[in-house]
């Protein structure tokens, strides 16, 4: 064949292969043109639906912050104001749960030990004193239950005063207590001749950021003494059932039962006695209220020493004194020493507690034991541990500003932006299962249950945690939502998994009730993406 047929025949097949690339090209031109106009309209639907429920008259004053992004991509669906700050109400306590999940480990146990100081003899008397040295746990195993797990009602004890319709767990709140004491009469002491000390040297005692309650290392019951008050026959007096009981206290009730009218209970703590006081509808089902407690480690001490009596160990100090803990000095403790412990459930069941339940004091004392675990003892310094987990993941601390853990605190400020950078870099972690797994799952449990029916379309499609403050407007004589919002993860109708951020901020309120409808406007929001999206 002559070199200029040759010629002509490559001249043939490269026009060939450069028309064939060039379809090619032209095809994967109108596949990424056809993808991306899927992604626009669905943006453009998206936008016009929320549009109808945020520029609504009940929000001429107010400020919406809306960040939905693809879990997988990282691909903006949405955007409204996500680089604004916003009061967060509790969902602060994912920021918070997160840098301890990271710190700790989600299978991180507490250890709470008792260790002898002097000499026991062949009888069995210690002479000497016995110290329970607090380490943090937050349950003490007061909400154990026998398959491992912890023990919660949808609205907690600790909002009992508040919300006014919890409900108690049936498990022990002495459970932990209990336990060292059986296991101090094992190791062979009989009698104390010295002091029972309860050593809360772990981080400094702090009145929490709002002044609602003091975080000590030891907690007891959530340092709640709890108040069931059930109705009796009309005209009688009401029976006060408490947990748990200590000598300490004495009960003094004044509640009748009545046929009309409405519940009406207060509760007061006139130094060491109790005074339940009021009115109990007769077919009203029982009321929970709860009495804080001033001193967390002197009461600790007073429940150990009673349970060690139980359990027949003589102790000749004084029992309901304050916490003598000016007696440990420099005390250090050798291992041969040890003569109890208690060992918590995983970490991770704790953060289920407080992520589904909104668990404010327990919230709070992780910024403490995050600093404890770090070789620190201030709140203050605690704080700045999390900004350090959160600077190192990649996320900007101006974009944030927090002053505690649970969301209570003045100044507590998250933009949707910051969430959902938070919600992303959790997912490549050893820890996400346990961090998702302790979210409220929509109408199903914790703070979102019973809030849509088993027939809304993102019942049980959304794990998110929500946030709610009010505060009062004397000028109006009316309240302002100062804060609703939720954030977390949901799987849409089409299978695509989302991250998302919702956050509306200063909303007049007129009369009772009107947050519950600004919290349904938030329903119909992820109603629509779960739709649309």
């Amino acid at each position: 064949m002559s070199r200029f047929y040759k010629l002509i025949i490559f001249l043939m097949v490269s026009i060939i292969i450069i028309l064939s690339a060039s379809e090619n090209f032209t095809v994967s031109q109108e596949v990424n043109k056809t993808s991306s106009n899927d992604s626009d309209n669905i943006s453009f639907n998206l936008s016009s639906q929320i549009n109808e429920t945020i520029k609504s008259t009940t929000y001429n004053h107010s400020s919406w912050g809306i960040l939905v992004q693809d879990q997988e991509t990282g691909e903006i669906i949405y955007d409204k104001n996500s680089q604004d700050l916003f009061v967060p109400g509790s969902t602060t306590k994912l920021f918070i749960t997160a840098a301890v999940l990271d710190s700790f480990g989600s299978d991180y146990r507490f250890k709470t030990p008792v260790y002898y100081n002097g000499e026991i003899d062949s009888e069995g008397v210690l002479n000497g004193d016995l110290i329970l040295v607090a380490s943090g746990d937050l349950t003490m195993g007061g909400r154990n239950t026998p398959d491992g797990k912890m023990a919660f009602k949808n609205i907690d004890h600790s909002y009992a005063n508040t919300l006014g319709n919890a409900n108690l767990t049936r498990t022990d709140p002495l459970t932990g207590i209990n336990d060292l004491a059986r296991q101090v009469k094992s190791s062979g002491i009989n009698e104390i001749q010295g002091n029972v000390i309860i050593d809360d040297r772990l981080f400094e005692k702090t009145m929490a950021p709002t002044g609602e309650y003091l975080i000590t290392p030891i907690m007891i019951n959530d340092n709640l003494i709890d108040l069931e008050i059930v109705p009796g026959k009309n005209g009688e007096n009401a029976t006060i059932n408490w947990r748990p009981k200590s000598s300490i206290y004495t009960l003094s009730s004044r509640v009748e039962t009545i046929t009309s009218g409405e519940n009406n209970i207060t509760v007061n703590l006139d130094g060491k006695t109790i005074q339940v006081e009021g009115q109990i509808l007769e077919n009203s089902p029982p009321i929970i209220r709860t009495i804080t407690v001033e001193d967390p480690s002197s009461w600790a001490r007073t429940l150990f020493m009673e349970a060690l009596k139980r359990e027949g160990v003589q102790i000749n100090a004084s029992n309901g004194g304050k916490n003598p803990q000016e007696l440990l000095n420099n005390t250090t403790y050798a291992e041969n020493q040890q003569v109890a412990s208690f060992t918590s459930l995983p970490l991770s069941e704790n953060i289920k507690v407080i992520l589904k339940l909104s668990h404010n004091i327990q919230a709070d004392t992780l910024v403490l034991l995050l600093a404890a675990n770090n070789g620190q003892k201030t709140f203050s310094e605690g704080m700045q541990l999390e900004g350090n987990f959160l600077e190192n993941s990649g996320i900007d601390r101006n974009s944030l500003a927090l002053s505690d853990g649970r969301g209570g605190s003045e100044s507590d400020r998250i933009s949707p932006l910051a969430m959902n950078q938070l919600l992303n870099l959790v997912q490549d972690k050893n820890y996400f299962s346990a961090y998702y797994e302790s979210l409220p799952v929509m109408g199903y449990d914790g703070t979102l249950e019973g809030v849509v029916s088993n027939n809304s379309s993102i019942y049980g499609n959304v794990y998110a945690k929500t946030g709610t403050a009010i505060a009062e407007d004397r000028l109006n004589n009316r309240g302002i939502l100062l804060s609703q919002s939720m954030a977390g993860y949901m799987v849409t109708k089409s299978g695509r998994k989302l991250i998302f951020s919702i956050f509306i901020n200063n909303v007049p309120l007129e009369k009772e009730g009107d947050n519950l409808l600004i919290e349904e406007d938030i329903f119909q929001i992820l109603e629509k993406i779960y739709e649309i999206v």
